[in-house]
Order: C-alpha cells, then structure tokens, then sequence
C-alpha cells in the first residue's frame, strides 16, 4: 500500500501563493485550495484555524517577496529609480501578489502613512536621493512620495488591465517625472532649464540597466523553475511568457508575427526563450526537441529576420 502523502503546511501555503496568483484572493475558498493540494480539507483546519488565517499567511509571504525584490532595485542605476522600478515589475509579474500587499485592513488617514505602511523604504529611498541628487529634508520626502505616488498610479493601471505597459514605456516615464520633480523642487520660474542634467547623467538614469533581462527574468516564478529545472512548457503556460516577453522587450509577438509573416509559432516561440536568456539545451528541453535541432532552427529563424540581437547574449551551453 502507497505510504500517504504528507500535507505539510509550507505545502499548503505554497498551494495557497497558486490559487492566489491565478485567481485572486477571492479563488482563495477551502474547496479550490482543497482541489490544488489533492486532498481534503482537514489537513488544512489542521495547520490553520481559519481560511482567513491562510490568507493572512498568504499576505504576509507575499509582502517578504514584496520586501525582496523592490529592495533589489537599490543596487541598479540610479537607485531610487530603481526602486521605483523594482515596485513597478513586480506588480506586472505578480498582479494578483501586488493586489494583496498593497490590500488588507488599514487605518491609514493620509497618502504618506498608506506608503511607510503598505511599502516602506523610505529611509533606503532618502539616503539613495542624497547620494544621486543631493537632497535632503523635506525635499527629498517630497520626491519619494511623489515618485511613488506615480508609480502606484502605473502599477495599479497594469494589474487591473486597464491599459497595456511595457518596462521601456514604464522606465521613460518614470525617468521624466523624476527630472520634472526635480526641476520644481530645485528651482522657479527662468531658472529650471538650468538644472536640468544632461542625459544619461541625471535622474533618467542608465535606462539600459533596467532592461537587463537576466535581472528582470530572474524574478518571475515560472522563469525561475524553469531556469533551475528546464522541462517540457505546456500550452497552458507559454500566456505567462508571452507576458513576460511582452512587459519587457519593445517586440510582442503579435508585432513580430506582423513584421516577419513567414515565422511559426515555433519560430515565435524559440525567438522569446532566446530572449529570455535560455541556452540552447535548456531549449531543447523547453520545447522537447534535440539540442541539435534546435541549433538548426535558431539558423532558419536569424536567416528570416536577421539578427535583431535574438542570440546575441544567448548561451550555447550551461
């Protein structure tokens, strides 16, 4: 007889983060967490007193990935830019993760103690404003809220659809409202042009090193298990890359489809695991061909549409 399998509760709050992620909190009910674990719903009341408890537990791990990655945006450059960029691409990658950390109870009354309370780093943001642009005091609180306050517009824009962001749209955007806070900030009237830093020195910062795409692929779930254990990708799970492609690269696959008729789908699809920094025999497994074939293939696709840098940071081997 099969030995039981056991329903830890790091299992059971794993499944939950699932359950969230495709369904929002709301899919978060005992019977659709019961039917993702396998089982019933006792292991479950087990390990918790209540469905809200998993979901408090839910909160609380999404706010810690929450808390990880936005402060990984201080080591980029500029570091507050990168921060704001750093919040913005986690709400594209994790919309249902966002809406739950930036959600729950509060008895918040202003703007600013909804921010120090729902993201924090404050203190990291003011010494990373001094450090790049040499405010301090209340000036320096005024561009963290500010280029918060349009960040969270942009990021809640993005996980309730209402309108379609790249990273490149994102970054320019941000990157001007940084330059235009400062110019109000540091001066009036004839004076502002004067204080405007030359590009790619100022607030607007090294846009290309938002675009790393071995930063931004490393912090979304599928890419990382599928870096870490390369395996066949479903049907299923080639909307989530698409996704991914389209928030971080100018091209979508509909525009590269319009642009080059003659492509596949697997012409479309080999193009975004090699722009998703996959080697050549993490493809062969991706897409459950020889490494030798795909070797082949990637030759057919840059002899349809050139280079267009499809390979050009791309492995051939681990």
């Amino acid at each position: 007889m099969a030995r039981p399998v056991s329903i830890t509760k790091d299992k059971i709050l794993a499944a939950a983060l699932d359950v969230v992620r495709k369904g929002g909190a709301s899919a978060l009910t005992a019977r659709n967490l019961s039917s993702a674990l396998g089982c019933g719903v006792n292991p479950i009341f087990s390990a918790y007193s209540s469905m809200e408890g998993v979901l408090e537990a839910v909160r609380a791990q999404a706010r810690n990935m929450f808390k990880e990655r936005v402060g990984a945006g201080f080591a980029l450059n500029p570091p507050f830019k990168g921060f704001g960029m750093a919040l913005l691409w986690f709400a594209m990658d994790e919309p249902e993760l966002f809406k739950v950390v930036m959600g729950g109870e509060s008895s918040v009354t202003s703007f600013e103690e909804y921010i120090d309370t729902h993201i924090g780093f404050k203190q990291e943001s003011l010494a990373a404003i001094a450090q790049s642009f040499d405010l301090h005091g209340k000036d320096a609180e005024m561009l963290y809220y500010q280029l918060l306050l349009v960040g969270l517009g942009l990021a809640h824009t993005c996980v309730e659809g209402h309108a379609p962001l790249s990273i490149f749209q994102a970054s320019e955007i941000i990157g001007k409202n940084v330059r235009a806070f400062l110019m109000v900030i540091r001066a009036g009237g004839d004076e502002r042009e004067s204080f405007m830093p030359s590009k790619g020195n100022g607030p607007e910062g090294d846009v290309s090193s938002y675009l790393l795409m071995h930063t931004l692929a490393s912090q979304n779930h599928l890419l990382q298990e599928l870096h870490a254990n390369p395996r066949y990708i479903q049907d299923s799970e080639w909307t989530e890359m698409e996704r991914v492609f389209r928030n971080s690269f100018s091209l979508t696959p509909e525009s590269l489809r319009e642009e080059h008729p003659n492509l596949t789908r697997g012409d479309v699809r080999m193009f975004i695991l090699s722009r998703l920094q996959f080697s050549v025999t993490e493809q062969a497994l991706l897409l459950g061909i020889s490494p030798a074939s795909v070797t082949k293939a990637r030759q057919r696709l840059k002899s349809k549409i050139g280079t267009r840098g499809c390979f050009a940071a791309v492995r051939n081997s681990r």
